[in-house]
């Protein structure tokens, strides 16, 4: 990884750890798809100089089984763990997408579990920030919704989703796209891309 490209990523994580997000915070002023997109890329490179206490990182082995699990309905994150569990897997949950944003940065997850029907930013503008962020862009992102018809899934797996789901979940198909993916997991860095267009 260049000097640039680390500063660039450091930059970004000591931004997202430092920032609250809130749902509720009155200056976040989100109406729009566009406000949302634009939010992040604010949230994501803005210059700071203030003190930041830094995030925990994950260490290779500790990486290795890590999903991330974002989705409003916590009841179902929290089922989405318990299933998981059971086949090996160590399952991080956040409850809105720029929380999953944030915490995304300190985990890097072999996969991230992406609900498409959210407040504030929509599963849809969470995969498009992930995936034009380079130090993010390789993290295979599966959406899940209970409301998607065969247009809007081939427009979400266009732009970069590795697959889309219906829920009820199918954790029998969900475990075994995970297990695929672990099977192509490699290293604790991300890898070097180029922002993907849109």
């Amino acid at each position: 990884m260049s000097s640039q490209t680390f500063e660039y990523c450091d930059r970004q994580r000591k931004l997202l750890a430092r920032h609250e997000l809130d749902e509720s915070r009155p200056n976040m002023d989100i109406q729009t798809k566009n406000d949302a997109r634009k939010y992040l890329f604010e949230l994501a490179g803005e210059q700071s100089s203030s003190a930041n206490a830094g995030l925990s990182y994950l260490d290779v082995s500790e990486r290795e089984k890590v999903i991330l699990s974002i989705d409003d309905e916590q009841d179902i994150s929290h089922g989405i763990r318990l299933r998981l569990a059971g086949h090996g897997y160590d399952v991080r949950t956040a409850k809105h997408g720029l929380d999953g944003y944030r915490m995304a940065f300190s985990l890097h997850p072999i996969a991230i579990l992406l609900d498409y029907n959210m407040p504030f930013v929509d599963g849809e503008q969470i995969l498009l920030g992930l995936r034009e962020n380079p130090l993010l862009a390789t993290i295979p992102v599966i959406l899940i919704s209970g409301k998607v018809d065969d247009r809007t899934e081939s427009r979400l797996l266009k732009i970069g989703a590795y697959a889309v789901m219906r829920k009820p979940i199918e954790f029998e198909r969900l475990v075994l796209l995970l297990d695929e993916i672990g099977r192509h997991h490699q290293g604790c860095q991300p890898a070097e891309t180029e922002a993907v267009p849109t």
